[in-house]
């Protein structure tokens, strides 16, 4: 099958790392006979690189004739001018979700992005969400009807467990530090750092060594050697579609402790070794500490959540959305 990928969440030299998932799922599309081709958004802001992006996109379905459009985060629709094939839309988190301001509430300009990816879906044959409860943010049942929940994935092969000593030595870590890593934007409001920071200062009265260790920026290809060097993972997002950090960590080995947000199947398909607390800085700590003695000798990921199974099941959706 021919899929025109459509999406401004791709890598580019200002952010090498945005839209690494997409990326790697188009990979594992063309591995498992699909044949992928791109229009890439520019990097500017604002809807102008949505309506400069029109033309490129009429231009590539011209000339590849793909059987479907695949559109990647639900603004990404404004790019896709009317066309002779069916769309899918998938969508990833802050497309639904929105995105907190300062003050806790959703910011004006996701209020309107929200609009947008509703009429994403509206506009799609097929669409499909990251985890139940990103679904469950379009408002409408008809919309909810044609969305299929396609869970964030990852690919086994990058990310592995590494041995814990070595790790920290790459990196240049204290040995002896109880690390927890907080591998997400603190940039980003709806991140709650300070929630994490707490938590952190209350496991310290148990846990004396423990360490808030913020890693953001670093390349794909190095992440797996900070979730192998770390003691547990923290996620204390207010919102989230996934998030795929949290499966990259159990692939790595890493426990998991999060707050109920984003893809709560996973807290039921990894009992052992994940916690779901509440978003209290006392409770977090009593789970982070649950969670320490477990042994680190493998992957956790369950096998239906690697990236060769999202891509079988991705390949179910296009062949809906066509009739194939």
């Amino acid at each position: 099958m021919k899929v025109l990928f459509v999406t401004g969440m791709h890598p580019t030299p200002g952010f090498p790392l945005r839209g690494i998932i997409i990326q790697r799922l188009a990979k594992a599309l063309e591995e498992a006979g699909q044949e992928i081709r791109w229009v890439r958004l520019s990097d500017e802001r604002g809807p102008r690189r949505y309506t400069r992006a029109r033309p490129r996109v009429r231009q590539a379905v011209a000339e590849f004739r793909p059987d479907l459009v695949h559109v990647h985060f639900g603004y990404s629709i404004l790019a896709v001018p009317r066309v002779p094939v069916p769309i899918v839309t998938s969508f990833h988190g802050d497309d639904l979700n929105g995105t907190m301001d300062e003050a806790g509430g959703l910011s004006f300009s996701s209020r309107v992005g929200i609009a947008i990816s509703h009429y994403a879906a509206w506009r799609s044959r097929r669409a499909i969400a990251v985890s139940e409860s990103l679904r469950d943010r379009l408002r409408f049942a008809s919309l909810r009807a044609r969305t299929v929940v396609v869970r964030d994935a990852v690919d086994t092969r990058l990310f592995h467990p590494h041995p814990g000593d070595e790790a920290r030595r790459r990196l240049g870590v204290d040995p002896g530090a109880f690390l927890v890593l907080f591998p997400h934007d603190i940039s980003q409001p709806t991140k709650r750092v300070g929630l994490a920071q707490a938590a952190v200062a209350e496991l310290k009265r148990t846990v004396p060594n423990a360490q808030l260790w913020i890693v953001n920026g670093k390349p794909a290809d190095e992440m797996p050697w900070y979730y192998s060097a770390a003691d547990v993972m923290l996620v204390t997002s207010a919102r989230e579609g996934g998030p795929s950090s949290a499966k990259e960590a159990l692939a790595c080995g890493l426990p998991v402790v999060s707050v109920p947000v984003g893809d709560l199947q996973l807290f039921s398909d990894v009992p052992e070794h994940t916690r779901l607390a509440a978003a209290d800085p006392g409770v977090l700590a009593r789970a982070i500490g649950s969670l320490a003695p477990l042994p680190r000798a493998e992957s956790y990921l369950p096998r239906f959540l690697q990236l060769a199974a999202t891509a079988r099941e991705i390949t179910l959706v296009y062949q809906a959305a066509t009739g194939a």
